[in-house]
């Protein structure tokens, strides 16, 4: 058996705030959802999977134009003509209740409804599979919607689709869950959606988020794709593959004592880290000495940066890279923990900056899908524990002076 689990296609992204971009860029900007969704529709074609799973969001909004509506209804056509069925579950950002389909789906389209139910596959092997879903009713789902799936049916394999959010205990807005909760339905495979980040919460039973197919603004850097699912020896093996089209990067350098000098090393950095296809990037530039009140003046309006960009041009394209921003801050030094014994300060911090504390800490903001995203972020752990570090350094100090 194999299968494709994808999520939050966001089709009809408005990609805003990037009107500044050049026009044959931004008309790409703009189409890269597409041409993403478009991958895993290849994808499933290619490898003849025998389903697909669309785990929310595949419309950025409840209002859907006309040409994205058309252009889904082509690809499951495509679908069709393959035999390849489809399942969607619909996520908070097109919900049920603002889908106003005047042409129904083709036939190998499931949509599950608003309270979890099962759609059981046999398969050209022999084997079935259930699947079990739902939609989402409208914009927030604050209600644990698990306790409504079923326990694992009586098949070869049964899959969960969700699109939600793991449990903070409170304020909970889409569709919380636990992972505990998620393994007693003894599932082969739980196929998330809404964080757009991919990442494992389980390894075996596989539970995990997919991430979005295409990024659509800095926060949503890295690789972004989908996961093709094979049966291997009795279990469901996920591998990931790219879709998006367009990357997002963010990058941080040294820097020098003026604009001229930043310049000299934007160029250089250009040509040292070529990209191996559109990359939106932004710069964040540490310096020892804040730059000259005029160099500042030029930076904050952005008028260095649209002549930067006009003037290397060649540099860019030939890279495949973008400069989208340009922020200068000073260098903070490393932090040494003042009249405090090293080996109790990192027994202390290793005691302190675990994942469990941290997730407690973050609290109700994991409901909020931009500050999620970059919660679960790899360095996201590392920049907090350096600035609490900072913080408490300086305090530490403070006091140090006050009591001298």
């Amino acid at each position: 058996m194999k299968f494709i689990h994808a999520a939050d296609l966001h089709l009809d992204s408005p990609f805003l705030g990037l009107q500044h971009l050049p026009n044959v860029l931004l008309a790409q900007v703009r189409k890269s959802t597409f041409s993403a969704a478009t991958k895993v529709f290849d994808q499933a074609i290619t490898d003849q999977v025998d389903f697909v799973l669309l785990a929310g969001d595949l419309f950025d909004r409840a209002e859907q134009s006309v040409s994205a509506q058309a252009y889904l209804f082509e690809q499951f056509e495509r679908l069709n003509d393959a035999q390849i069925p489809v399942l969607i579950s619909f996520g908070n950002h097109d919900y049920l209740a603002d889908q106003h389909q005047t042409v129904a789906y083709p036939a190998n389209v499931t949509v599950f409804g608003p309270e979890a139910e099962t759609k059981t596959l046999t398969l050209d092997s022999g084997e079935t599979v259930a699947i079990s879903g739902f939609s989402y009713p409208q914009r927030w789902v604050p209600d644990d919607q698990v306790g409504q799936f079923p326990s694992h049916a009586a098949t070869d394999w049964h899959i969960g689709m969700l699109h939600g959010a793991v449990s903070t205990g409170r304020d909970d807005h889409y569709a919380p869950f636990t992972v505990a909760e998620l393994l007693t339905k003894h599932y082969d495979y739980w196929a998330l959606g809404h964080i757009h980040h991919r990442q494992f919460l389980h390894e075996q039973p596989p539970i995990l988020y997919a991430g979005n197919t295409q990024g659509r603004a800095i926060t949503e850097n890295g690789t972004k794709g989908a996961y093709l699912v094979t049966s291997q020896q009795g279990r469901l093996v996920p591998e990931f593959f790219e879709t998006a089209t367009i990357n997002w990067e963010a990058i941080t350098l040294s820097g020098g004592d003026s604009l001229q000098t930043l310049s000299q090393q934007l160029v250089e950095w250009l040509t040292a880290h070529p990209a191996d296809r559109t990359t939106l990037t932004a710069f964040i530039v540490q310096v020892e000495q804040p730059l000259a009140s005029e160099d500042t003046a030029q930076l904050k309006s952005g008028d260095w940066l649209a002549l930067w960009q006009r003037t290397q041009q060649r540099a860019m394209r030939a890279a495949q890279r973008y400069v989208m921003a340009v922020k200068v801050a000073a260098l903070t030094a490393d932090v040494v923990p003042p009249q405090l014994d090293q080996h109790y300060w990192e027994q202390g911090a290793a005691a302190v900056f675990t994942p469990e504390n941290l997730q407690q800490l973050f609290g109700k903001l994991n409901q909020d899908q931009t500050l999620a995203e970059w919660f679960v972020r790899p360095q996201t752990a590392t920049e907090v524990e350096a600035a609490a570090r900072q913080q408490l350094a300086e305090l530490m100090g403070e006091e140090g002076n006050h009591g001298a």
